[in-house]
């Protein structure tokens, strides 16, 4: 005992995988009952699939729920992840699959993200976000079985509201909801009922695609299924939403330039919170700059017509306001599918006929201004500018995220804090070479 206890104790997995392979079922049963929660995973863990199996069978029932538990233990994930390339020692699911089936089940939210991480599934991927807590029932059955079934079942009665059908090997043959379960004869069979049996998604498959195919097919739950079309978990109409919230959130950051934060607003860190909202601002610190350098390049433009840097937070404002406009309806637009890179010239002729009329109907309205500050010289200044400067920033708005999209940048990048900088920058040099021009300096 002291002896396995050691090796865990120095992380010597393979010593003690070694070791238990050439012991019998009654002494590792024996060996496991008395160690500590957490070595008794490790020690489990190191079994071979078969072996695994039959000692987890033979466990007390108080042994079992001990180590079921105990497997949540993030000092456990820690020193599985860690393990060799070469021991990786058969992570989750080379566990049975009465142990994997239990363990997944019980796990908090968190703690079987980080499961599914040990699976291999990346981030983003359906398999990364699925549930155990699904009803599935054999095509053999009939309605009156399935009700039964129904009725014996620990699940929550709206996690039944779908019922995926399965053949011996566990293929996914498709489902059935609860309401034709209800309406139909017990002895109909479950074959007459099954539908939707291409409506599934795949572990790897983008998560992504799995919640517009929840919404657009309006289902409680998706089934999700391995690349041999193997039923293995699903994703419900509930999960669908929060992953859509936080996808949200995740946009709505990025749009802001903001990095990742991983809590709310109320429970993140100062340090957290430094970390994600600095880099981006450093860089827009020397990407302004610019707008600097083109100030002091007119100078003399400035300094002959004063009025001018009256209008000139008021021009580039609106330049910025309009290309963030314009970038944050074509990002939903490419977010929701409805445009891709390939209508970029049709939307620039349509982007850019709103921004001119956009442009002269802001003209107007600042000429007025531009007469009473300074007369009708840096009234026509103004009004002009404001026609450009309207219609390069819709268009830089316009354009950024397809720019981004074809870099594989993530579009929602390229709104907000970026848009107005570039627009901010053309601004100031619009502003003043129209000055510069029309008052001949």
């Amino acid at each position: 005992m002291k002896e396995v206890q050691k090796m865990i104790e120095d992380e010597r997995l393979d010593e003690l995988s070694t070791l238990l392979a050439g012991m019998d079922d009654v002494a590792i049963r024996k060996l496991i009952s008395g160690l500590v929660a957490v070595d008794k995973v490790i020690a489990f863990r190191l079994l071979n699939k078969d072996m695994a199996a039959e000692v987890f069978e033979d466990l007390d029932v108080d042994q079992q729920a001990l180590l079921v538990s105990s497997m949540e233990d993030p000092e456990i994930l820690r020193l599985l992840r860690h393990l060799d390339p070469d021991d990786h020692v058969r992570l989750f699911e080379e566990l049975p699959a009465n142990v994997a089936k239990r363990l997944l089940t019980n796990m908090s939210p968190e703690a079987r993200d980080a499961v599914n991480l040990l699976l291999g599934y990346p981030e983003g991927c359906s398999g990364r976000v699925m549930s155990p807590r699904y009803m599935a029932v054999r095509e053999s059955q009939t309605v009156e079985d399935v009700l039964h079934g129904l009725h014996r079942s620990t699940l929550r009665p709206d996690e039944m509201e779908s019922i995926f059908v399965i053949d011996r090997e566990r293929h996914y043959l498709g489902y059935i909801r609860l309401g034709q379960l209800i309406k139909s004869t017990p002895d109909t069979p479950i074959t007459d009922l099954v539908t939707g049996k291409d409506i599934s998604a795949r572990t790897r498959s983008p998560r992504s695609e799995a919640i517009d195919l929840i919404m657009e097919e309006d289902i409680p739950a998706l089934a999700v299924v391995d690349s041999e079309g193997r039923l293995v978990g699903a994703i419900t109409f509930d999960d669908a939403l929060d992953i859509m919230e936080e996808d949200t959130t995740a946009d709505i950051h990025r749009s802001a330039l903001v990095g990742s934060v991983k809590t709310n607003i109320k429970g993140a860190s100062i340090k957290m919170l430094y970390k994600a909202r600095l880099p981006w601002l450093l860089v827009l610190v020397f990407v302004n700059i610019f707008s600097g350098a083109g100030i002091a390049l007119f100078e003399e433009t400035i300094t002959s017509v004063i009025a001018l840097v009256f209008f000139l937070p008021l021009l580039i404002d609106s330049g910025g306001n309009a290309g963030t406009q314009s970038s944050t309806l074509v990002i939903r637009a490419m977010a929701t599918g409805d445009v891709g890179s390939k209508d970029w010239l049709r939307l620039v002729g349509r982007e850019a006929a709103v921004a001119v009329l956009m442009g002269c109907t802001m003209a107007i309205a600042v000429s007025v201004l531009g007469l009473v500050r300074g007369g009708p010289e840096v009234a026509l200044i103004v009004s002009l500018t404001m026609i450009v400067v309207v219609l390069v920033g819709s268009l830089i708005g316009l354009t950024l995220p397809f720019v981004m999209s074809r870099l594989k940048i993530d579009p929602a990048t390229a709104s907000g804090p970026l848009v107005t900088s570039i627009a901010d920058i053309s601004g100031v040099f619009i502003y003043f070479a129209m000055a510069t021009w029309i008052l001949g300096i």
